[in-house]
Order: C-alpha cells, then structure tokens, then sequence
C-alpha cells in the first residue's frame, strides 16, 4: 500500500475551503468547521492541509480550559506563555498576526462545550485575522448555530461525508499496488458503509491477500468468502 493522501471529494472540498479562508478579503471573518461522523478522515485531512498550509495544530481535551489550550497554541508557535491569560492571548495573537499561520483545533467538541474556550478562539481569531479552523464530530455544526457570535464568524462550513463509490475506486487505484477490480471495490464500499477508514483498511487487507497468492491483480471472485475485509478471518460469509 502507498502511503499519500488521495484527493477524494472530502479532501477537495478542504483545501478548497482552506484556500478560500486564506484568501478572503480583509474584513470578512476567516473561521471554518470541519465535521462529520467517526472513520471519515477528518483527522488525517485536516492534519494534511495544516502541513500544506503551514499551520498551527492544536487537540482539544475533555480536561481542556483556556490556559490549557493556549499553553498548547505557545508550544505549537515556540513561544512562551504568561501567568495570565491575557498576555498569553497578546503573545498568541502577535505570533499569529506576524506569521500568518492558520490555527487549526481538533477534537473541538469540548471547546463548543465551555463558553470560556470559545470565547478565547473568537478573541484569538478576531485580534490575529488568521483563520481558525475547528474539527469536530457529527452535530457539532448545530451546536456553534446554537452561538450567533460564533456562527457569525463562520467562512467555511466543511462536512465529510461517507465516501461514494467514485471515491472508493479513487483510493484503490493509487493505494494499492495491485489492481483490484470494480466489483471487489463495490463489495468493499458496501460492507464498509462509507466509512473512509474501513476502506483503506480493506484494501490492505485485499492487497495483501493478492500478494499471497503472488498476483498483481484480484477480483470478487478471488476473495475468500470466510474472509472479512476489517477484522480478518471470519466463521460466516461475507457475501451469499
């Protein structure tokens, strides 16, 4: 399997957004939401598109506070932080503001969750002008609709979605390096309802079952039916 990330719609939608965000017009506010359900690459995309765009990522925790996370933001820049908060806000924004460097905070479902935590990345966002990129589970979106002042700041509202099955023949022709065919990429989309993750996860498992069996290509026909694409062998059919 390649090791890359693969353009697939979610992925394109992100770096349009990010683009967008970066290249707003003085004034118009530069803070996006990027969410969806579990196991569709969130994570790894936003984590690529910090890497592209040179920017600041910070995780979010259960036990986080606005000390926390700043302290955290400091660490990211090489930056010291400050027995206040306000000072370390200074310090943050000044960085940012000199750098231009977007701030991207996964795991943002326990920020929407404390009033203090948004109200530091609204500050943060509103004094810097570099956009701030939250990442979040399903139904986070409605959350922060819930917050005018927070909904108001939001540029880019960035669903990933189940993968299609375009986006599944995407990802098996430059992962793999063996050809799979189209109707084992289709019995893989099924069985892996979409989920990005599962995906990639099958197709690992479809290669190196081609690989044992010293071919370079493979077919439903060539898949064991007591196999299972995610969790290996199994005592029960994957198909009928």
């Amino acid at each position: 399997m390649r090791s890359k990330i693969v353009p697939i719609s979610n992925i394109k939608h992100l770096a349009e957004a990010g683009e967008a965000l970066l290249n707003r017009a003085p004034g118009m506010p530069g803070m996006g939401l990027c969410y969806g359900a579990s196991g569709l690459g969130k994570t790894t995309g936003i984590a690529w598109l910090a890497t592209r765009q040179y920017g600041v990522f910070v995780r979010a925790l259960r036990t986080s506070t606005p000390t926390s996370l700043l302290e955290a933001i400091c660490r990211e820049l090489h930056i010291a932080s400050h027995n206040r908060i306000a000072r370390t806000v200074d310090a943050i924004v000044n960085k940012l503001a000199e750098t231009g460097r977007p701030l991207f905070v996964d795991e943002a479902d326990y920020v929407v969750n404390q009033e203090r935590l948004i109200d530091t990345l609204r500050d943060v966002h509103d004094l810097s002008s570099v956009p701030v990129i939250l990442v979040g589970m399903a139904g986070i979106d409605r959350r922060i609709s819930l917050s005018p002042q927070l909904a108001g700041r939001m540029a880019q509202w960035i669903e990933f979605k189940p993968a299609s099955i375009e986006d599944a023949r995407q990802l098996a022709r430059e992962l793999c390096e063996v050809a799979v065919a189209d109707d084992l990429i289709a019995e893989l989309h099924t069985r892996a309802a979409g989920s990005i993750r599962n995906i990639v996860v099958g197709l690992g498992k479809i290669e190196q079952h081609a690989r044992n069996r010293g071919g370079s290509e493979i077919a439903l026909a060539d898949w064991p039916k007591t196999a299972d694409f995610f969790l290996g062998a199994s005592t029960r059919g994957t198909r009928g």
